[in-house]
């Protein structure tokens, strides 16, 4: 009787040598009968968890297009539009507190000058004692308070040209590489 000759061949999981061994075309190693199974179970496991990340990116995608908002770059935007309102306003107050000063200096002045002439007046009009050039004198000084109070402090505003708020803008990928 004659007999044939057998091959072996290793199984890649259990390291036996098997006459029955079937290759995986995915990963070209070679499995027993016993450990084919295992095999597919893990590529099976495997695929489940693709499957379950893409639903999940998908859930993700939902809620990031349901709410646009909270993209991280519009939340930059967002930031900036705030820190950018916060330096106006403060540099807005800070200019209004230098301006308040000198004005409220400036009537305080023109007020105790006001209070002292007020005072001569009436005193020289008890006593009867005035005349056309006094009226004209007092004229004069009147009209000059009142030109003081109106006229503009010795101050002045200037615009930088410089930029106080950094410009933002939207780029492109394409547009930076290119």
């Amino acid at each position: 009787m004659a007999t044939a000759a057998i091959n072996f061949k290793q199984c890649f999981i259990c390291k036996k040598d098997k006459s029955n061994i079937y290759p995986c075309e995915g990963c070209s190693k070679t499995f027993c009968l016993t450990d084919l199974p295992k095999h597919h179970q893990e590529h099976v496991l495997e695929l489940e968890k693709i499957v379950t990340d893409c639903d999940t990116f998908q859930q993700s995608i939902s809620e990031q297009q349901q709410d646009l908002n909270h993209c991280p770059l519009v939340k930059q935007v967002n930031k900036w539009e705030r820190d950018s309102i916060t330096k106006i306003k403060q540099t807005a107050e800070d200019c209004r507190q230098k301006l308040i000063k000198p004005t409220d200096d400036n009537i305080a002045e023109i007020k105790k000058k006001l209070n002292q002439f007020i005072t001569d007046l009436r005193k020289k009009r008890d006593d009867h004692d005035f005349h056309e050039i006094h009226l004209n004198k007092w004229r004069l000084l009147l009209e000059e308070l009142k030109k003081k109070l109106e006229q503009p402090l010795n101050v002045a505003i200037f615009e930088e040209p410089t930029s106080f708020i950094n410009k933002i803008s939207i780029i492109t990928k394409a547009l930076i590489s290119g």
